[in-house]
């Protein structure tokens, strides 16, 4: 009797990918995550960066540079690619939910660049806001 065997699959960068594969999504999440050490080790850094929140919120009194470190993209719940297939400066969304789906949730826009294979974030746009519908 044959038994197939299934192949360890590598982990995905998020629970829900859209419009794009694992490998593609951790190769974002890996320049996201090298633009946070630049910052954290003081190093210079050039990408737009901005943040929001509704005005009420406590986030609102938080830098959007302290607040972009502080995200754990370790958890990110889903990746999209809002852009087609093979765009010159192709974006993003990521959803993060740091506290689960009953609470404020981060939503990213990333725009990016991939010239020669060199991967370079052009703008981050971050808002904390309260849970979709889920």
């Amino acid at each position: 009797m044959l038994c197939a065997q299934s192949q360890p699959q590598a982990e995905s960068p998020a629970q829900h990918l859209r419009s794009l594969d694992a490998a593609e999504a951790s190769r974002m999440l890996d320049a996201l995550r090298a633009e946070q050490a630049k910052l954290r080790d003081g190093e210079k850094t050039y990408f737009h960066l901005s943040s929001g929140a509704p005005a009420s919120y406590d986030q609102n009194r938080i830098g959007p540079r302290d607040a972009f470190v502080a995200l754990d993209l370790d958890h990110v719940w889903q990746i999209e690619r809002t852009s087609r297939e093979g765009a010159v400066f192709p974006t993003y969304q990521l959803t993060l939910i740091p506290d689960g789906h009953n609470a404020p949730i981060w939503t990213l826009d990333v725009t990016m660049t991939w010239p020669r294979d060199v991967v370079r974030i052009i703008e981050v746009d971050m808002f904390y806001g309260p849970p979709a519908p889920f």
